[in-house]
């Protein structure tokens, strides 16, 4: 009788568990056709309807992985980052080891600029299916983000190697190569990734940069204009296109394109300011002054333009209002050097020499090598007679830019006016060494060869200062 009876719970137990999977089987199914359905709106971008069909997949069955991820990949699509990451959470927690979902962390730690986390959730997939070459493109752009191009490029080549088909990671181990200066590998890379996919707006974009980097602003020109025929919305390229026939300076074509950035996107900071760096260097200062402005009126940040319409406003003579704009893009970013430079050599124009060193001394604490800030420095201990100083201004000037003949004339004359002569023709001859037409240096040289009793060598560099042109 005991046997009977347990023979026929088990059977009981069986009957009551085979329904449940078949259950699970059918609704799996049933989620596996409302997500292909939902992948065919998502094809449309039709976002709305794929959120619908994915929500009825997930009540139908809420344990089928696929799609949560799904999920996350159409809010993904929708730049609804956040939400993507919440879904892409859910799909682990579905099934831990659903690899893609970890990657897809990773890709969004990346957006938001978390690459260390990047890296960490790339890691994980790659533990669970090494094969995953997407995973090795990610931490090549996580340590990209990082600014560490090496290993950057080392995933992108492990990458590769799982999956040669990949335009993107062509792409990115291109723009690698271009970060540190490697423009022909960076172009071999791009020119692969449009290979594999001609109509890559972005490839062809970077490959423009690549050329233009390397001075080939034909080619440079060919590949933006390739970018905006592929992509008219890529309004970046326009305006590259007119920094490389600015640089040519072609100001008429340069202005064509930035005006052209202008009208493709109204709200483009950097065609603006182009537009005023266009008309400052035709010295049309007014019209700088005003494209500028409306630059910081669209990004009230932007101190590159604040300080622009300073020096626009100086060189048209008005040093109120360029004193307002110096004042401003240092309210902006505090250790703007130039503009800290520009107040204190006003300073210095108002003989307050007190104010000038302030914000010289300024200017040098945000940026160390600025030499032309320890040459302003060393020209304010001079009006002052602080000589001394003056020789250690010009000296740090002359350490940055060794090869430059005025740093070393301006430090010739702070010696010699500090009393010190042979340190004085050390530095002019320095300086003519690099300069050999240098007038005020051979003059100079002739003058203090004199005073120090060698006549012939102070006749030598008179004569060769009558020769020189004293306007060079």
């Amino acid at each position: 009788m005991t046997s009977i009876r347990l023979r026929h719970i088990v059977l009981m137990l069986l009957l009551v568990l085979e329904p449940a999977a078949v259950l699970q089987a059918q609704g799996d199914k049933t989620a596996a056709s409302l997500n292909e359905k939902a992948i065919s709106y998502l094809r449309q971008e039709n976002y709305d309807k794929a959120v619908s069909t994915l929500t009825q997949a997930i009540k139908t069955a809420p344990k089928y992985a696929e799609s949560y991820f799904n999920m996350g990949f159409t809010y993904y699509c929708m730049k609804r980052y956040d939400d993507a990451m919440k879904w892409y959470l859910k799909t682990i927690a579905v099934d831990s080891s659903y690899a893609d979902a970890y990657v897809n962390v990773g890709l969004i730690s990346n957006h938001k600029k978390q690459y260390d986390e990047g890296l960490g959730w790339c890691r994980r997939a790659l533990a669970i299916d090494s094969s995953l070459s997407n995973a090795y493109t990610n931490m090549g752009v996580a340590y990209g983000g990082l600014g560490q191009a090496k290993p950057a490029i080392e995933c992108y080549l492990k990458a590769l190697a799982l999956d040669r088909t990949s335009a993107i990671t062509y792409n990115n181990l291109g723009n690698a190569y271009n970060s540190i200066g490697q423009y022909s590998r960076g172009i071999a890379c791009l020119k692969k990734a449009v290979e594999l996919m001609p109509d890559y707006a972005s490839a062809h974009y970077s490959m423009g940069m690549a050329y233009s980097k390397m001075g080939m602003p034909d080619d440079a020109v060919r590949c933006y204009k390739k970018a905006v025929e592929i992509e008219p919305r890529l309004v970046t390229a326009y305006n590259e296109i007119g920094n490389t026939y600015a640089s040519a300076h072609d100001y008429d074509k340069a202005m064509e394109y930035f005006r052209l950035s202008v009208n493709k996107a109204p709200k483009y900071v950097d065609a603006y300011h182009n537009i005023g760096m266009l008309y400052y260097e035709r010295h049309i200062y007014d019209s700088a002054a005003f494209w500028f402005k409306r630059a910081t009126l669209l990004d009230e940040k932007h101190d590159q333009s604040a300080y622009a319409c300073g020096i626009a406003h100086y060189m048209q003579g008005d040093r109120k209002e360029a004193m307002k704009w110096y004042e401003q893009t240092v309210q902006i970013n505090p250790k703007h050097a130039l503009a800290l430079n520009s107040i204190g050599y006003m300073y210095q124009e108002d003989k307050d020499y007190g104010k000038a060193i302030e914000y010289y001394k300024k200017a040098l604490a945000a940026s160390p090598k600025y030499a032309a800030a320890y040459t302003n420095l060393g020209n304010v201990y001079i009006q002052t007679k602080d000589y001394k100083a003056a020789v250690e201004s010009y000296r740090t000037a002359a350490k940055i830019e060794p090869s430059n003949p005025q740093a070393h004339y301006n430090l010739g004359v702070a010696h010699y006016l500090a009393g010190d002569a042979p340190a004085a023709l050390a530095e002019l001859e320095r300086a003519v060494e690099l300069k050999p037409n240098y007038y005020e240096a051979l003059n100079n040289l002739s003058v203090i060869y004199d005073e120090t009793g060698q006549p012939a060598k102070a006749k030598d560099y008179r004569d060769r200062a009558d020769d020189a042109d004293p306007g060079l």
